[in-house]
């Protein structure tokens, strides 16, 4: 997934431009190009969402429709979300973290705050069959 072209489509489709994220103080001065080596972190993910009133799942071509809900920079509820939809499909954390090849020391860290990877999120996303969206904070 290049996160540098998917972002930048984004910026294009609501006529936007990179200078326009720097000035608004959403990314620091030449951060953008990072992203097309690097994914970015979900707080700036998060950050370019809200600034563009778009849904993460519409960014990355997920979904065919923007239902934008801005979004909290605070997570911490991201980790009850996933122990929802876990617990409603009957699976264990062990499982869950062997179906999705990552470490279960994941849960703890999700549960005292760190925030996922955007990476982790989608396979989350996919493996429950819902939308990012449904996983993350949203303000009200």
């Amino acid at each position: 997934m290049n996160f540098y072209t998917l972002i930048l489509e984004t910026l294009n489709e609501k006529g936007k431009s990179i200078k326009d994220l720097e000035n608004d103080n959403i990314l620091g001065k030449n951060t953008f190009y990072i992203f097309s080596k690097t994914a970015p972190s979900l707080v700036t993910i998060i950050k370019i969402a809200n600034y563009l009133n778009i849904s993460i799942d519409y960014m990355l071509n997920l979904v065919d429709i923007n239902n934008f809900q801005k979004y909290s920079l605070d997570q911490s509820a991201f980790y009850d979300n996933l122990e929802t939809y876990r617990k409603n499909a009957k699976i264990s954390q062990s499982k869950l973290a062997k179906d999705l090849n990552i470490s279960r020391t994941n849960f703890s860290r999700w549960a005292n705050g760190t925030m996922i990877n955007i990476y982790n999120l989608i396979e989350l996303s996919k493996y429950f069959n819902c939308n990012i969206d449904d996983l993350l904070n949203h303000i009200n």
